[in-house]
């Protein structure tokens, strides 16, 4: 049997190459050079078209390259049954948490008003808040949610977390399900969104959850670009709903050149970077599930594909 990749160039040649390296003894096919589909048993994919693997009869394990894998089960012709691991390390949401802090600070200490104040000269003092006032609040909490949560507390903000179901975050006040998501918005000024993208949490950046945090608001967005609803962010941010938004992930990516959102005021757009896998985790994680499998071991980070995480 065989291993197709089709993976993304950020590491240029050398993530396949340290594929290659870690598994000696398995063939390894690049796409679009699958030889014979009956063949291909695994697959280690960055990004695919719906039904792409649906020449791959005998396929038994998919691999996603990172932590994200919505994009792969929202194929309606995703394959029933096999099993599907992700990317997924201390490392990477210590990356996420760097990036929610810097952008907490950002908006906290209102960044942007001193560096508009410097390019017009002006000596535009402002009272700042410190960190034990403002209500911070991370929606997700998984590995990178929790991590994100217990850094803010441990800076000092007024921190809680909304998920699906109840967690317990030294700190941090946890709320849970639908009856628990209007009181944590209703104290929450700065929104962080780090949830999985399923059908429950698709759109769920909209004016419904925007009306109900305080007014003036600010989110802070690294999850999935499904999360978003456009419209309602720029109508948001318009209409002083939101005072401010930083987005990482879009609905469709890259960011078109002429999209309204590049140039709105206070909105501030990064290219889905707030966290990457290091090149030796993706080659180690990989290996290590193909060996398992193989073996019929127990996988390491396993998806539930009913749960969408």
């Amino acid at each position: 049997m065989a291993i197709l990749t089709w993976l993304h160039n950020a590491y240029g040649r050398d993530l396949i190459e340290g594929v290659r390296a870690a598994l000696p003894g398995e063939d390894i096919r690049e796409w679009p050079d699958a030889g014979d589909p009956d063949e291909i048993d695994i697959c280690f994919i960055f990004r695919m078209p719906h039904g792409f693997l649906k020449p791959f009869r005998n396929l038994k394990l998919m691999s996603a390259t990172g932590a994200g894998i919505d994009h792969y089960l929202l194929d309606p012709d995703f394959p029933k049954g096999i099993a599907m691991v992700r990317i997924v390390d201390q490392d990477f949401a210590a990356r996420m948490a760097d990036y929610v802090l810097t952008w907490t600070f950002f908006h906290h200490r209102d960044v942007a008003h001193f560096l508009s104040a410097q390019s017009r000269h002006d000596w535009a003092y402002k009272i700042m808040r410190s960190a034990h006032e403002l209500r911070v609040g991370v929606m997700g909490l998984g590995q990178m949610g929790r991590l994100a949560a217990e850094r803010l507390a441990g800076v000092g903000y007024d921190t809680a977390a909304w998920s699906r179901s109840l967690h317990e975050v030294p700190g941090v006040t946890c709320f849970a399900g639908s009856e628990g998501f209007g009181a944590f918005l209703a104290r929450t000024e700065i929104l962080i969104n780090l949830l999985p993208l399923t059908q429950t949490t698709r759109g769920i950046l909209s004016a419904g959850t925007f009306a109900q945090m305080p007014p003036g608001g600010v989110v802070i967005s690294a999850g999935r670009g499904g999360h978003l609803v456009e419209a309602d962010l720029l109508a948001a941010l318009n209409d002083g709903t939101l005072r401010a938004a930083t987005i990482d992930a879009f609905p469709v990516e890259p960011l078109p050149k002429d999209s309204p959102l590049w140039k709105t005021p206070n909105l501030y757009v990064t290219p889905h970077c707030s966290s990457t896998a290091s090149l030796a985790t993706i080659v180690d994680t990989f290996a290590e599930n193909v060996r398992r499998f193989r073996a019929g071991a127990e996988l390491l980070n396993e998806v539930d594909t009913v749960a969408g995480y």
